[in-house]
């Protein structure tokens, strides 16, 4: 488990937990954006995804 994905796997309970204990509509917010961002950094296991990741390392040969 790279740093990435314990960071996300953090930012998700930690999103729960404000989530939880407090009853402000702009916690609730926060939660939701924390327990996202953790949910994709957790699946994905990095922070960017670049143009020259995505593009196909064969090229045509014209």
């Amino acid at each position: 488990m790279n740093k990435v994905r314990i960071l996300g796997l953090g930012m998700v309970i930690t999103g729960i937990l404000i989530g939880y204990f407090f009853n402000r509509t702009e916690v609730h917010l926060l939660s939701g954006m924390l327990i996202g961002l953790g949910a994709g950094w957790t699946i994905t296991g990095r922070f960017l995804s670049s143009y020259k990741a995505r593009k196909s390392l064969i090229r045509s040969k014209s």
